[in-house]
């Protein structure tokens, strides 16, 4: 038997080897804290569930940058990924994810593009990748444009 210099025994003969209760406390509550703070923080790469939420309904009146070509708006209003659309033509329209290809975060809107945040990349208005980090093109997604009603329905996947 060993006596440690607080003067708890251990039947090993490891003096060194006890862990004090606040230690291991400590350790455990840091632990803890790691795993929650990994739960919110992004995902290194976006997924299929990542551009996700259905298909939604844009009114174009409800959008202002909409009116013109060239205009862009982000356009989920909340539901499922963040998603945006551009006017590329009097009657037609590009709808993209907003999550970037490289560590799934969410750009911003930029100049009549996209701009990531995270780590600089830039994406043009078709959602091609155009100067800082080197990474794939932003998702695109189908679009439907009804003049008469004055909408745009982006047949994003469920």
């Amino acid at each position: 038997m060993t006596l440690r210099a607080d003067g708890l025994a251990r039947a090993d003969g490891c003096a060194a080897c006890v862990v004090s209760r606040r230690t291991f406390v400590g350790a455990a509550t840091l632990a803890a804290v790691a795993a929650v703070l990994d739960g919110c923080s992004s995902p290194t790469a976006p997924s299929a569930s990542g551009t996700s939420g259905g298909p939604i309904t844009v009114k174009l009146s409800s959008f202002s940058a909409l009116a013109n070509v060239g205009g862009v708006a982000r356009v989920d209003g909340g539901s499922g990924s963040p998603t945006a659309l551009v006017r590329s033509g009097a009657s037609t329209f590009t709808a993209l994810s907003m999550i970037c290809t490289h560590q799934g975060t969410t750009v911003n809107i930029s100049n009549g593009g996209f701009f990531c945040p995270n780590h600089g990349a830039q994406f043009s208005a078709t959602g091609a990748n155009t100067g800082g980090q080197r990474t794939g093109s932003l998702q695109s997604f189908g679009t439907t444009f009804d003049s008469s009603a004055g909408t745009v329905v982006i047949a994003r996947p469920s």
